[in-house]
Order: structure tokens, then sequence, then C-alpha cells
């Protein structure tokens, strides 16, 4: 997170009464707001206050931003963009969800430990960090490394084999064979999504159909374990808690969608030149295609008393959900 929120305003754009509206009905403290120059400047100081209450301690391997932006401010960002005409300003002042870098972590010999804790640790955790980013930013994770592997080489199909699409690669790629094996599915299927992740093993003796541990299995695993498993084990619950409450709602991932160029992170079993040169490629198509931004979303404030009680309490959420994310990879990144 930024030291600072960031408004990127003009003065000829009227917010005051969005702003007034933000301290009458939401959680913003007016004792967090010390010598302020307008109403604007107050919200700010207010409102990033309120954001740090939400993580607590600054994000380490998460990139987060938050600016704060008027309507011009959002048009001058996504104005090259194809689908600008989809963003609908229903109010004057809108939260920018900046990604301006990236950084690729990888579990890495830490996963053997939480392999011999429990052999479908390592798919829990995976599994919840595509879920919170599927509510907040995008986390890019082995799912998503294949999931473009699948639309760039096997005509979508994660699961195809090589008989499947060998006859379409040689049809795009020509003679050129060892193009043509080295995207072959047996072969880059493993190198970005290990079966471990993808299809683990069923437990013999566990009756759950499902292969991601329940809170009650995680606070049941921590009985006995290392240290490393039992502080993985409470992040993994905590998420499963936030999940819970979250439920269908959207919470970072409403608004417009500004395509971001970055994510999050990268968070990956183990890193390889596979999954170096698949980010790369979807960086150079992005760059070159000229749309892409540093704003994953752009979600508009309400002026209404219901409408920013909801907001509040969702982005609250992806927050905390965000906090506690970043505190896990601290446990399960290689250093």
């Amino acid at each position: 997170m930024p030291r600072e929120a960031t408004i990127r305003w003009r003065a000829d754009v009227e917010l005051e009464g969005t702003v007034l509206e933000q301290f009458r009905h939401g959680p913003l403290r007016a004792a967090d707001v010390d010598a302020p120059a307008s109403p604007v400047d107050a919200f700010q100081q207010a409102f990033y206050a309120w954001v740090q209450r939400q993580i607590r301690q600054p994000l380490r391997f998460i990139s987060l931003g938050l600016d704060l932006c008027d309507t011009n401010a959002v048009m001058d960002i996504i104005q090259h963009q194809y689908e600008h005409d989809d963003f609908k300003a229903g109010g004057p002042l809108h939260l920018g969800v900046k990604l301006e870098n990236e950084w690729v972590h990888e579990v890495g010999a830490l996963a053997q430990p939480l392999r011999e804790a429990h052999p479908l640790l390592l798919n829990t955790l995976f599994n919840l960090v595509d879920r919170v980013s599927g509510k907040t930013v995008l986390i890019r994770t082995p799912g998503w490394f294949l999931c473009e592997a699948a639309c760039r080489h096997w005509e979508g199909d994660e699961s195809a084999t090589d008989k499947d699409v060998s006859q379409w690669m040689m049809d795009f790629y020509g003679d050129d064979k060892e193009t043509v094996e080295r995207y072959l599915p047996s072969v880059l299927r493993p190198q970005l999504c290990p079966d471990e992740i993808r299809t683990p093993a069923k437990v013999p003796g566990r009756r759950s159909r499902n292969q991601v541990l329940s809170e009650n299995e995680l606070r049941r695993l921590q009985t006995g374990s290392t240290p490393l498993v039992k502080r993985v084990c409470v992040e993994l619950a905590a998420l499963h808690r936030l999940l819970r409450r979250a439920g269908n709602r959207p919470l970072l991932d409403d608004g417009y969608d500004a395509r971001p160029m970055y994510s999050g992170c990268t968070f990956v079993l183990e890193n390889n030149e596979r999954i170096s040169e698949t980010l790369d490629d979807f960086m150079n198509g992005e760059y070159q295609g000229g749309e892409a931004t540093e704003y994953s979303r752009f979600l508009t404030f309400s002026n209404q008393k219901q409408g920013i009680h909801a907001q509040y309490v969702q982005w609250g959420l992806a927050l905390q959900m965000l906090g506690h994310l970043d505190r896990l990879m601290a446990l399960v990144v290689s250093p």
C-alpha cells in the first residue's frame, strides 16, 4: 500500500456532496483528519486511515494501491480502450484499484512440509488463493497459467490430450515440429499446473468429496503439526471465514474492468522457464494491444446511505482478505 491515498481530480468538478455523505453514513472518523485544506483533503485523510485499519500492516507480497479519482481522471486513463463507453459514472468520485508492479513468488522447497502435513494442504492453499483472487485483485496462480496456455495452444481446452490438439497445432505451426512438441499438453501442462494442484488424489478414508480442506479440518490439522503448518492453517481458516462472510457479494471485483497489465502478484508452486515465457508472452501482447492500464477496477462511490454502508463492508472484507493472504504468503513463499 502507498503511504497515503492519492486523489486525482480537477478543480472544476464538485465532489464535496459525495465526500460529506461518506462522513455522514460511512465508517470514516473525523479524528483521523488533521488540518485539511478542503473537504476532499479531509476525505482523503480519513479514507486512507480507514484502509490502514483494515489491513493493519503494509502489504509485502501483493501489489495494491488505491487512488481516488473523479470521472474526468478515470476517462483520461481509459480513453484508449475500445470498451471505454462501458464505464458509466454513477457519481463524481471513484475508487481506482491500482496494480503498478507484479512480483513472482514460488512456494518451492516450502511445499514439502505442507505435503507431509496433509496431501490436500497444497491444493487447499491454491484453491483459497484463487477464490480470494476472484473477489479482490487477480493473483496469477497455476490455474491462470493453465488457462492461458489452453487458450493459446489447445483451443481453450485445459484437459486436452496430445491427440486432441496435435492436428490443430500442426495446422497452426506448420512444419515446425519442435514447436508443436514444445506446446503439447503432456509437455507444457505439468510445467504450469502440476497434477497435485490440478487433480489432487483422493485421500483414503476421507468422507468429503471436496478436495479442499474445510475450516474444521484445518483446525484439527494444527494439533501436533509444526509451527509453520499451524500458522498456515490459521491463515487458511481465516480466509475460509472471510469468504463465507462475503458470500456471493462482489468486493473489489465490481465496477469497471480497466484491463490491468499487472496482477497483484504471480504465485506458483515452482517458478520455471515455461512460467516466465507464458507471463512474458501475455505482457507483450497486452503492451502491443495498447489498452492495458495500471488499474484493475474503477468503483464508483455511492451517494446513498444503504449503498455507502454496503460498499465499506465489501471493501473492508476485501482488504482484510488481502491482509491475511499477504501474511500467508510470508509463510509459504521461498526466500
